[in-house]
């Protein structure tokens, strides 16, 4: 089975809450880097070892070689390292923040409340070598509303960009729509987040129109900016 963006994270969404919950490991970030190192589920090592991470080693004494990639001195390079195998991605889940919270080089991000700053400092600490790996964790945790995660542990998170004091309608592009899109997203509406007001966007906010009694124009006026806050 090949999963899709949504398909993925729908699945791993129950696991990552509970995890973030009993640990203090942001949501958003656990999300972003199974997303990014399994290729939304899709790898290899994934498929083989249930393992979301990339983490090397052995888990209770379980583990499988494999190719990968380092960035050494400038350039990647091929090398095969033995990786942990998991029963299940829920185990696999809970050993990635089980290193960052028993790592004294992670404990940056124990209790971290910023995903930004989480990305960052994962980075930071070592985690991956490869180029801007903070930057391609805070564009998907961006892209897919994966900030509304936390918030669902109990941290009041805000949506990062600026509501718009102005209509939001089809053919707009930019930031205000992008607040759109991820104020849908806290809602349950699986949409991208990319700032491009097309018709999967407006049949979202149509939808989400006549799920609370507005005119369904498809246009995000007053009245639907105060429904979707």
């Amino acid at each position: 089975m090949s999963y899709t963006a949504e398909e993925f994270l729908q699945k791993i969404k129950p696991f990552v809450i509970a995890d973030a919950k009993s640990t203090g490991i942001l949501a958003s970030l656990t999300a972003a880097q199974a997303f990014i190192e399994s290729n939304r589920g899709n790898s290899g090592l994934t498929v083989k070892a249930n393992n979301l991470f990339g983490i090397k080693g052995n888990y209770n004494g379980q583990s499988i070689t494999m190719n990968t990639k380092e960035y050494v001195n400038g350039k990647y390079i091929t090398i095969a390292a033995p990786f942990r195998k998991y029963p299940s991605w829920k185990e696999s889940i809970a050993d990635h923040s089980a290193l960052f919270r028993r790592s004294k080089r992670y404990s940056n991000l124990v209790g971290c409340r910023d995903y930004r700053t989480a990305c960052q400092n994962v980075y930071k600490d070592g985690y991956a070598t490869g180029k801007d790996y903070d930057k391609t964790l805070i564009k998907t945790i961006e892209k897919y509303g994966l900030f509304a995660w936390d918030s669902e542990t109990g941290d009041v998170i805000e949506n990062p960009y600026k509501e718009p004091l102005f209509n939001v309608k089809t053919g707009m592009k930019g930031d205000s729509v992008k607040w759109v899109q991820a104020q849908l997203r806290t809602k349950g509406y699986s949409l991208a987040i990319d700032g491009d007001f097309g018709y999967k966007t407006k049949a979202a906010v149509v939808q989400f129109q006549k799920a609370v009694g507005l005119d369904p124009d498809g246009i995000v006026g007053v009245l639907t900016r105060d429904k979707l806050k």
